[in-house]
């Protein structure tokens, strides 16, 4: 036995290192190279007949969490208990990019050629099914259900994203997409117009439940859509300081770029967004932050070309976003509102987008919001709407989660509008009764629409240095200009400028939050609860820089699983009187952690009275966290699998809901 001594010397060697570095004796742990929040038929509420009375069971959809490693994948779930149970590990590789296939909308006139075989995973390894094809070249689709390879799709150049919904399957590559029906994976219709980014996503592009959004190269103007981003409103002295030493360096910049062009040659330190610029200014001149929206459904077969020669089928909306590349968009839940990022990342732009049967040309595209982040560069990784969505989080590489207040039409965030967990009519009762709203939408009419009050810069977006002024739109809009009711035509509304309430930083390892805030977590899978803490802001924990100073993280809105588990015994329908105003966010980061915050608005404390219309401020707590990275000596979890697993029970409802649909 050891002596009095000797235990504490072994106490001190096991436990303080343990304390200290917040985790468990070193355990190796694979290397995350991507995470993502999957939405399929396990979690769609609108065709998942499980959730169509999510109200009176209590029932709510679980979180779908995709992993990627050097070697292989995994798929969590994370149900409303809060258990987290793994649905699938793999390792066969490097896998890039992977989806899981939501079952397709059928009709008496469209079957499914692979409903015996769903659901079906979506897999871009580095070595295909082939194994003849160059890396990343070909997306194979395995069943889940028998565990065989159905369809390998192969392409000549590398693929670096998947995503897809109920119609699609849309493989992206560097400088093209190509889309495939849902339903027999043959090519459906494909883009080569597409405007490159330097990364991370080589070629974003936005798909909801039917539109899909891609960074066009050249602004068509027989195309293009009214509105679009105008100047911002508000600049503040630390912008205006920056602004201005960024016009001197850009003046000594264009003097080098005229002796370059001249010259023909670059320098040597030239970014890649320099040289490729460089090699198609010969060849045409690309125009960046261009989008282009297409419906899915009604865009013809082939090749969808954006140019002066082609009608508009299938285009929805063709307007300028940015004024430099497009770096990352998405659509929100109804798909409705576009949140688009340029590659420098100091502002995010959230537009409305109101489309017209006749032509793209004679649609509206509203600039509601410039969500400001900051001064300094920051590329954006993720962007992610809530339920309501009246919240907007965007991730950054460096490790950052913003969280943003929004309305889905627009106007200044405030506390009548997101205070009340459910979203409020635009006008008051009491605005609406004293004719505020008819009074507001005379002065606005008589002042142009979005008056700035910055000087040089136009009241119509036509005058912006982003639009070109249509004398065919101009003479259509006096024409029809009578009809105020028309939120096509001028005056467009207001953009409002939003700062973040909200500014959360993924820890490099669990421990540091157990050392600042109290949880710890036991084992992959398992999670602990956090006792509620004061809405306090979260501490702010800066990853290390080891890795490049660059980290993979994605965020979602959901339903609070802390809450579960501190009231086993109650049921959720019982707890009606306390409804929380904003869902749980929750944040995984490439270190396999995945936390959950709480979010609690309240109105600004330095206000000097409280009031319908007083700002926000916001205090966020972290409550449950879950270790979800795999180790070397982990099994595989691979198909056939068993009738009762979680992703082939829902594929079997959601294909039983269609065939009701259909007849």
């Amino acid at each position: 036995e050891q002596s009095y001594m000797e235990s504490v010397v072994t106490f001190l060697q096991d436990v303080v290192p343990q304390a200290y570095s917040g985790t468990p004796p070193a355990e190796e742990k694979e290397k995350i190279i991507w995470v993502r929040f999957e939405n399929a038929d396990l979690n769609d509420t609108t065709r998942n007949m499980e959730f169509h009375e999510i109200h009176s069971t209590g029932n709510e959809p679980p979180l779908l969490l995709m992993i990627g490693y050097s070697d292989g994948m995994q798929v969590w779930s994370i149900p409303i208990s809060g258990e987290a149970q793994e649905l699938f590990s793999m390792r066969h590789g490097p896998v890039r990019a992977a989806r899981i296939l939501p079952a397709p909308q059928i009709s008496a006139q469209k079957c499914d050629n692979f409903s015996e075989k769903r659901p079906l995973l979506g897999v871009c390894k580095s070595i295909g099914s082939s194994g003849t094809s160059p890396p990343y070249c070909c997306v194979d689709l395995y069943s889940l259900r028998t565990g065989e390879m159905v369809k390998s799709i192969q392409f000549k150049t590398p693929i670096y994203d998947l995503h897809c919904n109920k119609r699609i399957l849309v493989v992206v590559l560097q400088e093209k997409i190509a889309a495939f029906d849902s339903c027999t994976f043959t090519k459906k219709f494909f883009v080569t117009s597409c405007y490159p980014c330097p990364g991370p996503n080589m070629n974003p592009i936005a798909l909801g439940s039917r539109w899909l959004a891609y960074a066009e190269n050249k602004l068509i103007r027989c195309h293009q859509s009214r509105g679009g981003a105008c100047g911002d409103n508000i600049q503040s002295y630390t912008a205006t300081v920056i602004s201005a030493a960024k016009t001197i360096k850009t003046g000594l910049t264009m003097v080098g770029k005229v002796v370059t062009q001249l010259t023909g040659t670059l320098p040597s330190g030239a970014t890649e967004e320099e040289i490729l610029a460089h090699s198609n200014i010969r060849r045409s001149p690309l125009v960046p932050g261009i989008i282009t929206i297409i419906d899915t459904e009604t865009v013809g077969e082939g090749q969808v070309l954006v140019s002066e020669d082609s009608d508009s089928d299938g285009i929805v909306a063709h307007f300028p976003a940015h004024e430099k590349p497009i770096c990352c968009m998405a659509f929100n839940p109804s798909g409705m509102l576009l949140v688009t990022t340029d590659t420098l990342g100091h502002d995010f732009h959230v537009f409305q987008i109101l489309t017209h049967p006749w032509s793209s040309s004679q649609s509206a595209v509203h600039h509601l919001y410039t969500l400001h982040r900051g001064e300094t560069e920051a590329k954006v990784q993720d962007i992610s709407f809530s339920h309501d969505c009246r919240w907007v989080v965007v991730s950054t590489l460096r490790g950052t989660s913003h969280v943003f207040p929004i309305n889905p039409y627009g106007g200044q965030p405030c506390v009548r509008t997101h205070m009340s967990p459910r979203v409020v009519n635009r006008m008051s009762r009491f605005q609406k009764s004293a004719g505020l709203e008819e009074i507001e939408q005379e002065l606005t009419s008589k002042q142009g629409g979005r008056c700035s009050p910055v000087p040089g810069l136009s009241s119509s977006p036509s005058g912006s240095p982003l639009h070109g002024k249509l004398n065919s739109q101009d003479t259509y809009n006096n024409f029809t200009n009578n009809n105020p009711g028309n939120p096509r035509l001028l005056p467009l509304p207001s953009l409002t400028v939003v700062l973040p309430l909200a500014q959360i930083k993924q820890p490099m390892t669990l421990g540091t939050i157990t050392k600042r805030t109290g949880p710890y977590l036991f084992g992959a899978g398992c999670f602990s609860i956090k006792a509620p803490c004061k809405s306090k802001p979260a501490p702010q924990i800066s990853p290390s820089k080891s890795v490049g100073g660059e980290f993979c993280v994605a965020a979602v809105f959901g339903s609070s699983r802390s809450w579960f588990a501190n009231n086993p015994g109650l049921k959720r329908e019982k707890d009606q009187s306390k409804q929380f105003v904003v869902e749980s966010l929750y944040i995984i980061s490439c270190y396999g952690s995945l936390v959950e915050h709480v979010l609690e608005p309240r109105p600004l404390s330095t206000a000097p009275k409280i009031s319908d219309d007083t700002p926000l401020e916001m205090g966020t707590c972290p409550r449950a966290s879950w270790t979800l990275v795999r180790t070397p000596q982990w099994n595989e979890l691979q198909p056939p699998f068993n009738a009762n697993h979680p992703l082939l029970l829902a594929a079997d409802a959601v294909q039983y809901y269609q065939y009701l649909l259909a007849g």
